[in-house]
C-alpha cells in the first residue's frame, strides 16, 4: 500500500515535471499556462515514467528491500543470540552463588568438626594428665605412708630398748614392727 502512494505521488510530480517542461518550449509566443502542452507529450511523460519506475523496482527497489529485509534479519538474530547469552550468564551467575554458598557452608562445618575433635583431644589430655597426677599423688602417698611407718618402728625399737633394758636383735626387731603396724593399721 505504501509503494502505490509513493508511485501516484512520483506520477503526479513528473506529469508536473512534463507539464513545466512543455511550457518552456512552448513559450514563444502567447500567453504561459500550465496547461499549455499536448496530450500526446503529457502522455509519453507518464509512459516513460511508469517504465522508468518499473525498470527501478526491479533494478532497485527490490534488491535495496532484500538488502534491508535481510539486516533486520540480522540484527533480529543477533538481538536473540544476545539475550540467550545474557540468560547463560545468569544462570551461570546463580550457579557459582549456589557452588559459593555450598563451599562456604562446607567449610563451616569442616571447621566446626575440627573445633569438636580439637576439644575432645584437649579434654582427653586434660584427663590423661589428671590421671598421671593422681597415680604420682598415690604413690607420693604410699612412699610417704611408708616411711612414716619406718620411723615409727624405729622410734619403737628405741623405746623397746630403753623399757625392756637390752639390746634388741634384728629379727625380734622386725617382728615388732610387724606387730606394731598390723596393730595400728587395724
Amino acid at each position: 500500500m505504501p509503494m502505490k502512494k509513493s508511485a501516484i505521488i512520483l506520477i503526479t510530480v513528473f506529469l508536473c515535471t512534463a507539464v513545466f517542461a512543455s511550457e518552456g518550449e512552448q513559450a514563444g509566443g502567447g500567453e504561459q499556462n500550465i496547461f499549455n502542452g499536448t496530450f500526446a507529450d503529457s502522455l509519453w511523460t507518464v509512459v516513460a515514467f511508469l517504465l522508468l519506475l518499473a525498470v527501478l523496482t526491479k533494478v532497485a527497489w527490490k534488491p535495496l528491500l532484500n538488502g534491508l529485509k535481510t539486516r533486520e534479519q540480522h540484527i533480529q538474530h543477533q538481538i536473540e543470540s544476545a539475550e540467550d547469552a545474557r540468560k547463560k550468564a545468569e544462570k551461570l551467575l546463580d550457579d557459582s552463588k549456589q557452588q559459593g554458598l555450598v563451599m562456604v557452608q562446607q567449610a563451616i562445618e569442616r571447621a566446626q568438626q575440627q573445633e569438636q575433635e580439637i576439644v575432645e583431644k584437649t579434654r582427653q589430655e586434660i584427663l590423661e594428665v589428671k590421671r598421671r597426677a593422681q597415680e604420682d599423688i598415690e604413690h607420693a602417698r604410699v612412699a610417704a605412708s611408708e616411711q612414716l611407718w619406718e620411723q615409727a618402728g624405729d622410734i619403737m625399737l628405741t623405746l623397746g630398748g630403753e623399757v625392756l633394758g637390752r639390746t634388741i636383735t634384728p629379727e625380734d626387731n622386725q617382728r615388732l614392727v610387724r606387730d606394731a603396724i598390723a596393730k595400728i593399721r587395724q
